[in-house]
C-alpha cells in the first residue's frame, strides 16, 4: 500500500469528533432520530450517552429506550441514567455516574481538542459536571437544541425543565452552539409521506424511525400541525445537533447573554460569546441520514460490527 493511500485512509479517523450525548430520549420522538444519525455517522466518534429527566420520564426509562435503539443499529455504547431532578440551586451539583463519565471522557483534553457534548434534553448533568470540575469548561464544547429564538430566549421544554442548569452553562466559558425552536421548525420539518419515501426502504432501523414519527403525529395531530405548519408532518428538532456536528448549518456569533429565572435573555453583563444557528440545510441532513442508514443496513450483522 502506498504512503499516500495509507494517509488517505488514516486521516478521516483522526478527524472524527468525540461526542457525548445528554438526552431525554423517550419523552418525544426526535431524540431517537438524532441518536441514530450520530451513531451511524463515521465522522462522529460517539463515546456514550447520558439520559436525563423530563415530565413522565425517568432517566432509567430513558436509558432503556436509548439502549433499545442502539441495539437496533447495533451499537454497543455505554448508557448512563443521569439526574432525575433539576439543580436545586446554581452552586450545588447532582453527582451521578453519568456526570463522572462525562468528566472522565474530557480528561486529557484542552481548548484545541474539546469533547463535544450534545444537549438534547435538560442540561442538568452537564451543569453538574461543570460545577464539580470547573476546568471542564476548557475541555468541552456544548451543542444544544434549546430556546425559542434569538434575542428573546424563552423555552417550553429543554431549558424550562432546568433553568438553573442553563444559567450555569451560560455563565461558564464553555463554547456553546444553539439551535433553537424557530430555526428547527422552519428547516427540519418531516412529513410522514417524505419519511416513508426517504427512510422506509433503507434498513430496519429506518423503518422504525418512520413508524416513530407516524405514531407521534397520530397521537399529537394538532400540536404536530401547529409546529410544522402542515398536516401529517412533524419537526425533528434534535437533528439540529447532528447537523451542527456535520457542518450542515450556518451560525451567527452574539455576545453571550445571561438567563433570567423567567427564561428571558439579558445582555450586557455576561462575558464571551455564543454561536446561534441561523439556518439548517435540511435536505442535506435527510439525504445524509438516508444514505448512512442504507449503507449501515447493507452491512452484515456480526460481532465485529459492534463496538
Amino acid at each position: 500500500m502506498s504512503t499516500v493511500l495509507l494517509l488517505a485512509l488514516l486521516i478521516p479517523s483522526l478527524e472524527r469528533r468525540a461526542v457525548v450525548i445528554t438526552t431525554d430520549c423517550g419523552a418525544s420522538f426526535d431524540d431517537q432520530w438524532a441518536i441514530v444519525h450520530m451513531a451511524v455517522s463515521s465522522e462522529i466518534e460517539l463515546r456514550g450517552i447520558i439520559t436525563s429527566h423530563a415530565p413522565r420520564l425517568t432517566p432509567a426509562a430513558g436509558a432503556s429506550e436509548t439502549k433499545l435503539w442502539l441495539e437496533r443499529i447495533p451499537r454497543n455504547l455505554p448508557v448512563f441514567a443521569g439526574s432525575s431532578l433539576p439543580l436545586e440551586d446554581r452552586n450545588t451539583p447532582r453527582p451521578n455516574s453519568g456526570v463522572s463519565f462525562l468528566i472522565d471522557q474530557a480528561n486529557g483534553r484542552d481548548d484545541r481538542n474539546r469533547l463535544a457534548v450534545v444537549v438534547i434534553g435538560p442540561a442538568t448533568d452537564v451543569a453538574s459536571a461543570l460545577l464539580l470540575e470547573p476546568k471542564l469548561a476548557d475541555k468541552i464544547s456544548v451543542i444544544a437544541m434549546a430556546f425559542d429564538g434569538w434575542p428573546e430566549g424563552g423555552d417550553v421544554w429543554n431549558v424550562k425543565h432546568d433553568v438553573r442548569a442553563w444559567q450555569v452553562l451560560l455563565e461558564s466559558r464553555t463554547p456553546i452552539v444553539i439551535g433553537d425552536a424557530r430555526v428547527t421548525q422552519r428547516d427540519l420539518i418531516m412529513t410522514s409521506k417524505r419519511a416513508q419515501t426517504l427512510f422506509d426502504g433503507t434498513s430496519e432501523v429506518g423503518h422504525k424511525l418512520v413508524g416513530l414519527l407516524d405514531d407521534w403525529i397520530s397521537a399529537n395531530p394538532k400540536f404536530a400541525e401547529s409546529v410544522s405548519g402542515q398536516t401529517g408532518a412533524g419537526v425533528i428538532w434534535d437533528e439540529v445537533a447532528t447537523a451542527s456536528l456535520l457542518g450542515f448549518v450556518k451560525t451567527e456569533t452574539h455576545p453571550r447573554p445571561q438567563l433570567s429565572a423567567a427564561l428571558r435573555f439579558q445582555t450586557g453583563a455576561a462575558r464571551g460569546t455564543i454561536d446561534w444557528v441561523t439556518s439548517i440545510d435540511g435536505d442535506r441532513v435527510w439525504r445524509d441520514l438516508a444514505r448512512k442508514l442504507k449503507d449501515h443496513g447493507s452491512r452484515p450483522t456480526n460481532p465485529e460490527q459492534v463496538d
